[in-house]
């Protein structure tokens, strides 16, 4: 064995390939950030959390379990076909976790490298770093919920839209992404095309400079097919177009105003659910309320920052779509859910990294700049990892669904049954109602129909339909 040394040319040839790998504008600070996120996901408290009611209802018709459970009517399956590789095979939870990590940190890589050209790598990669720091999102992106992946889908959107009005991007490339970010958005939720895609398509339409019909089309091309799905649902599961776009309407919270935002800026830091008047008392880690402020704030500095520069549009159309999505679900939306608001954590993730990269590269007072932008990082994954540890283990204690689901199997109930909880049903194989629904509108779709099912008490107290 020798010795190898390099020197002269060779070894400055080799140096100048290392920094051109870490250079300013090197992937693979976002190749690290999404590891990062992925390894903060493969941790034992994430991997143990069990199914939560809205992720049953995502997965039941792509399971390995064979249950009657029905997915909301007003929701779409996406959430569902992108865990259903695991689901279709195994019901094991680290299994399940595991792959939904993997996509998780995918899907950021990608979402970010959208936004490449459009700002230094290494800045992506402190937006990365902001966001997947946060608890809702290492919370969500573990799961089997739609909004992380719209969360995702916009943050892609929004790049690629920027790219194609630019002409940074060729057509080829550029609007076959578009229309498959539109597809994930809308797949995940039909209203999407409102809530978040909102503000991408009127830039489209009203804004001079980005009046663009190709990238209209790809948009509508993508959402077009996820509402094809939507539709074939309809007549596979809910007896067609009208009655489930009639059971829809029915699904709470109804059509009209209300005012959340205090809800929804109360609940950041937990409960990550929260139903008023009863559901919300009190104010969990108001402390840690303070970190939220100096993101809001940091975020406007980005902006601020960003006003005189060629990212002044690109942060405009960014800061635009998170306050159309936060309003919308402040006005149209009674509870708190901060993954719901996940798409504006997103956007204004972009901005916060803009704040941080001026703070420490041009900002006056360059000392006291630089170390409040490493409190501001630092503080925010120390914290938010400690909001999410506790959150966990709040979670892990209220779904007690197999728990449940094992008494009614002790009592004798098999399928075919229905009963009024579609988590506890999941578990036992039978039917179930989704919330707004009533149990004569989803017997009425059974092989027995409504009137070939009769009524039991438990001895627990429960209620268990059979069949007659």
């Amino acid at each position: 064995m020798h010795d190898l040394k390099v020197s002269g040319q060779q070894a400055i040839g080799a140096n100048q390939s290392a920094r051109r790998r870490l250079g300013r504008e090197s992937p693979v600070w976002l190749v690290l950030v999404a590891a990062a996120f992925l390894a903060a996901e493969l941790t034992p408290a994430l991997l143990r959390l069990p199914l939560g009611a809205d992720e049953i209802t995502y997965i039941a018709r792509t399971s390995v379990r064979v249950s009657g459970v029905m997915l909301p009517p007003v929701h779409g399956q996406g959430a569902g076909l992108l865990a259903a590789p695991v689901t279709l095979l195994t019901d094991s939870l680290a299994v399940i976790r595991s792959w939904m990590s993997l996509l998780s940190a995918v899907g950021l890589l990608l979402a970010l490298l959208c936004w490449r050209g459009l700002r230094p790598m290494w800045v992506l990669a402190l937006a990365g770093l902001i966001l997947a720091s946060m608890g809702i999102t290492q919370y969500s992106g573990v799961q089997i919920y739609p909004d992380w992946w719209g969360a995702l889908g916009v943050l892609a959107l929004t790049g690629l839209f920027l790219q194609a009005v630019s002409g940074r991007l060729r057509p080829g490339v550029v609007l076959p992404l578009i229309a498959l970010a539109s597809l994930v958005i809308v797949a995940m939720r039909p209203q999407n095309i409102v809530f978040i895609m909102g503000p991408a398509i009127l830039a489209a339409v009203v804004v001079p400079g980005w009046r663009n019909r190709r990238v209209l089309l790809a948009m509508a091309v993508g959402a077009a097919l996820a509402c094809l799905e939507w539709i074939i649902g309809a007549y596979v599961w809910y007896g067609g177009l009208a009655t489930r776009l009639h059971e829809a309407s029915q699904e709470p919270p109804a059509l009209r105003l209300y005012f959340s935002l205090g809800t929804q800026l109360k609940v950041l830091s937990g409960p990550w659910y929260c139903m008023p008047p009863g559901g919300c008392r009190g104010w969990a880690m108001p402390g840690e309320s303070a970190w939220w402020v100096v993101f809001l704030g940091v975020a406007v500095l980005g902006l601020w920052v960003t006003w005189r520069t060629a990212a002044k549009a690109s942060a405009v159309l960014a800061a635009a779509t998170a306050v159309w999505v936060i309003a919308f679900y402040t006005f149209l939306v009674p509870f708190g859910a901060p993954r719901y608001i996940l798409p504006s954590l997103a956007l204004m993730s972009i901005l916060a990294a803009d704040a941080v990269a001026w703070l420490v590269t041009q900002a006056p007072w360059r000392t006291t700049a630089v170390a409040f932008a490493c409190v501001f990082l630092l503080s925010g994954v120390v914290s938010q990892r400690y909001v999410l540890q506790r959150e966990v283990a709040t979670e892990g204690q209220g779904r007690q669904f197999q728990a449940k689901a094992a008494e009614l199997r002790s009592l004798g109930v098999r399928p075919p049954c229905a009963i009024y909880s579609p988590s506890v049903a999941y578990y036992v194989g039978c039917t179930a109602p989704w919330t707004g629904g009533t149990m004569h509108e989803v017997l009425s779709l059974t092989p027995q129909g409504a009137d070939g099912w009769r009524k039991e008490k438990l001895p627990n107290g429960s209620t268990v339909y059979v069949p007659r």
